[in-house]
């Protein structure tokens, strides 16, 4: 099964599921915001149903938010606040396209780098499409940090079609990867009780 038709077919579960730790998912939006200015056009990739690219809308100057499940991207448009006149434009595309209206102040990826196949053409595509200076804001599940039964368990659960694609890496080697684009590291940091999701900022050098 394809990453696509995988999320296609979990869009609305996905949807539907509450967030696992609320608390934390607000600390997040909070500092995030703390680097957004209100003029800032932002690019989410991997949005998902887009509940995030609608809660900084009322921040920033304008959010574009793209994912590359048809399903997810229907749900976020069909929800209440994704009309007229928010400013939040929902696209399907895949994580490495190029996005209309580039280049952008600031690129946020929340649960994505983990699931995509070829993390450093993403994260080129990504530094590109950023003005320098610009910030990339990311978070991501990093299963080489955590107990060995979840990495082998795995490959089980993708076989049985519960779970797509994931790669297994550290903290360490995202950074490496981050730094490897073309960015400065800013600010690594946890939110929550868990310590498998680094919340990284990132900002493109100059050049």
């Amino acid at each position: 099964m394809s990453t696509k038709s995988f999320w296609d077919r979990k869009a609305a579960k996905y949807a539907s599921k509450p967030i696992d730790d609320q608390a934390a998912y607000e600390q997040k939006l909070s500092r995030l915001r703390a680097f957004l200015k209100d003029t800032d056009h932002v690019l989410e990739i991997g949005c998902g149903t887009g509940s995030t690219a609608l809660r900084l809308a009322s921040d920033v100057g304008q959010v574009t938010a793209t994912d590359g499940s048809a399903g997810m991207i229907e749900i976020a448009k069909s929800k209440p606040d994704a009309g007229p006149p928010a400013r939040v434009t929902f696209l399907q595309s895949d994580a490495a396209d190029m996005i209309e209206g580039r280049p952008f102040d600031a690129i946020c990826a929340f649960s994505l780098l983990h699931l995509v196949r070829d993390l450093p053409v993403v994260l080129e595509s990504v530094c590109e499409q950023l003005r320098p200076g610009g910030l990339f804001i990311s978070k991501t599940v990093c299963l080489k940090d955590g107990p060995i039964w979840m990495r082998t368990l795995l490959p089980v659960l993708k076989l049985l079609g519960i779970a797509p694609h994931v790669a297994v890496i550290s903290r360490d080697e995202l950074i490496e990867h981050i730094l490897a684009a073309g960015f400065e590291v800013e600010e690594t940091r946890y939110f929550g009780k868990s310590k498998l999701s680094p919340f990284v900022v990132a900002r493109r050098t100059a050049g």
